[in-house]
């Protein structure tokens, strides 16, 4: 359903629901209503797990994956907003949290409830307001229907609080340092092995894994190992000497494009194999990126960063960036091929000359640096 007409339903709802919202019923939702993912999904399986005093549903508004997510967790937990039904039961809600846009659309929707913004990563990129290439249209569409519902926008650390109150046009007060669920994954013991092989099956022998997650591009496609001496075959030879495996993730629309890279020992991970990539993170040796804030989780795990910003100048031109890239990017920036290999190879040793300077770059971006979902909710449930 277009976000229009589900505000002309809400707007029609709100007249219909005489009740106030019931504080002990939590809405939880994420991407156009359409994907189990980011910071709502864990902490919604947190409240699940752990609050029999809360009812907690999931909007979920395509129908296939709600009938698997209902078989998987239960068919009570998921709802739609496609219908009036699903729409009035989200307004009797007296909770929202969202990872990204709102259960429903419409304005004046926090009176008597509480909406919190849980987001969905670091704003290492300049976001939501603060992004130059937002049109005129669309900040006042953002600003009526997102800004002004907000109860709470989350973050991870005070340094980012100024900059998500710009980003969302709030004050600061509005903004709380009380982390992101999705890094509570990051935290709890994983089997890199059984993770693994339960995605691909059998896999070659490996002794290191290695994700390269490079960020998407408004402007163009993704260039997948940046290098003038880019070389499939010797790059393929190394691996298999160096007993090394490769997941290669990139927005889904580039997945076609990543398939010229793909090998025995370079894999494609994409959102069929996990759609959220925090749940495994923890599993790999290194991370390569370029911009992309997925480092800034990955640095709790105290494991060895690669970048590879082949277009730094162009791309921060066009998108803008919060931070001064150089100060807050803790690795090794190669420029071929031979120099990423031998990278590959030392910073997955004890000897590591960039692990202070990722001590650092880590206590900036996360201060909350141990589980939080527990905490979000026991401030919720003051609230309340």
């Amino acid at each position: 359903m277009g976000k229009l007409k589900n505000f002309f339903m809400t707007w029609s709802c709100k007249h219909q629901v005489k009740e106030k919202p019931d504080k002990t019923i939590w809405i939880f939702s994420s991407v156009d209503n359409c994907h189990y993912n980011y910071n709502s999904r864990y902490l919604f399986e947190y409240v699940k797990d752990n609050l029999p005093q809360i009812t907690p549903y999931f909007v979920m508004n395509d129908d296939k994956m709600r009938e698997e997510l209902g078989r998987k967790y239960g068919q009570n937990y998921f709802i739609e907003t496609n219908t009036k039904q699903g729409v009035q039961k989200v307004l009797k809600a007296g909770v929202w949290f969202t990872s990204a846009g709102l259960p429903v659309y419409g304005t004046h929707l926090k009176k008597d409830r509480i909406i919190v913004n849980l987001w969905h990563g670091v704003p290492l990129k300049q976001i939501a307001l603060s992004d130059p290439n937002l049109k005129k249209a669309a900040r006042i569409y953002f600003h009526k229907i997102f800004t002004e519902n907000y109860t709470y926008i989350l973050t991870t650390s005070s340094t980012l609080v100024p900059v998500m109150a710009k980003s969302f046009d709030v004050p600061e007060s509005m903004v709380r340092v009380w982390g992101q669920p999705r890094n509570d994954r990051i935290f709890m013991p994983n089997d890199r092995e059984k993770t693994l092989e339960a995605i691909y099956g059998k896999l070659p022998e490996y002794d290191k894994a290695v994700l390269y997650a490079p960020t998407y591009r408004d402007g163009g496609a993704t260039k997948l190992f940046p290098f003038p001496d880019y070389d499939k075959t010797s790059l393929n030879e190394f691996l298999e000497k160096e007993k090394i495996l490769l997941f290669l993730r990139t927005h889904i629309s580039e997945k076609t494009a990543a398939g010229e890279y793909l090998s025995e020992r370079i894999r494609f991970l994409g959102n069929e194999e996990a759609e959220d990539a925090t749940d495994i993170l923890n599993v790999f040796d290194l991370l390569v990126t370029d911009y992309s804030s997925i480092y800034i989780d990955y640095l709790l795990t105290e494991k060895p960063l690669i970048f590879l910003p082949y277009d730094k100048e162009e791309y921060l031109a066009e998108r803008g960036m919060n931070f001064d890239y150089e100060k807050v990017t803790p690795g090794p920036k190669p420029a071929t091929q031979k120099e990423f290999l031998e990278l590959l190879k030392s910073m997955m040793t004890p000897s590591d000359p960039y692990e202070e300077e990722r001590c650092r770059v880590n206590r900036f971006f996360n201060e909350v640096d141990a589980p939080c979902a527990g905490e979000i909710c026991s401030h919720i449930l003051e609230e309340i």
